[in-house]
């Protein structure tokens, strides 16, 4: 019930305001919210593991609207953040946002991410006439709860890299954070960025859905050399198999 309302409220916005402008009010708004009232405990705890007082870089992997890039950017005004999204829209709406902000340590990369080079279909879902962005997601090899609603699309080709192929050895500061929420293909994105992981150490938070993708992620990391940690009453904890959406990746 309380989604079938949050859902029917996007739509109503959506059409009052038009798709992109709810998009870039929407992003402004999150980034606002959490400045103000640090109210997201994942967050929180990302910004303490990667703070230090010289440069470095974060990469947002799945940036969506902006607003974490925006987030990271504000907290860390002697940081590089480096946002990559996709879609092409969404990538517009992180640059208005990074503009209306007045940031000038963003990038924005309109590029998918994974373990290899070459060209992909990224699909918006677009559910009860609502279209949405934060569900984008590359391929369908994969069960789904909502793959019943599934059914109509937003649709564009866009360039996949992997990070390594695209960063390695171009950094101007060193890599100390990685945020990767990318639908279900952040193996990929973590396999492709495997040289830069064992240069750099850098702390990583992914968002995981409760599949075997997990625990490759996890095993994946776990032979790097890291802990993987969740988050239990806003604080950092081992993980020994709860359930949890973030997950986090401290090098030992």
């Amino acid at each position: 019930m309380v989604q079938k309302l949050k859902s029917f409220i996007q739509l109503v916005i959506q059409k009052i305001l038009g798709y992109r402008t709810y998009l870039y009010v929407f992003s402004i708004y999150r980034a606002l919210k959490f400045r103000l009232f640090r109210d997201d405990a994942d967050f929180n705890i990302f910004i303490d593991l990667v703070k230090s007082d010289k440069p470095s870089t974060i990469i947002d992997a799945g940036a969506n609207v902006g607003y974490t890039a925006v987030i990271f950017a504000k907290e860390f005004p002697h940081y590089s953040i480096v946002a990559y999204e996709p879609v092409s829209l969404l990538s517009a709406i992180i640059t208005k946002v990074v503009n209306f902000f007045k940031l000038q340590n963003v990038s924005v990369k309109q590029l998918a991410l994974g373990n290899s080079n070459g060209l992909v279909t990224i699909k918006t879902p677009i559910i009860s006439g609502v279209k949405k962005q934060g569900l984008s997601f590359i391929d369908v090899a994969v069960e789904r709860e909502d793959a019943d609603l599934l059914n109509n699309f937003l649709e564009e080709q866009v360039q996949m890299v992997s990070l390594d192929g695209d960063l390695m050895n171009q950094l101007a500061y060193p890599l100390s954070g990685i945020k990767v929420d990318v639908e279900n293909f952040e193996y990929f994105v973590l396999q492709g960025t495997i040289e830069l992981i064992k240069q750099y150490k850098p702390i990583v938070m992914a968002e995981l859905w409760d599949n075997a993708r997990k625990n490759a992620c996890i095993d994946l990391m776990k032979n790097e050399g890291y802990d993987v940690k969740v988050i239990s009453n806003k604080t950092l904890v081992d993980y020994t198999n709860q359930q949890s959406l973030n997950y986090f990746f401290i090098p030992k």
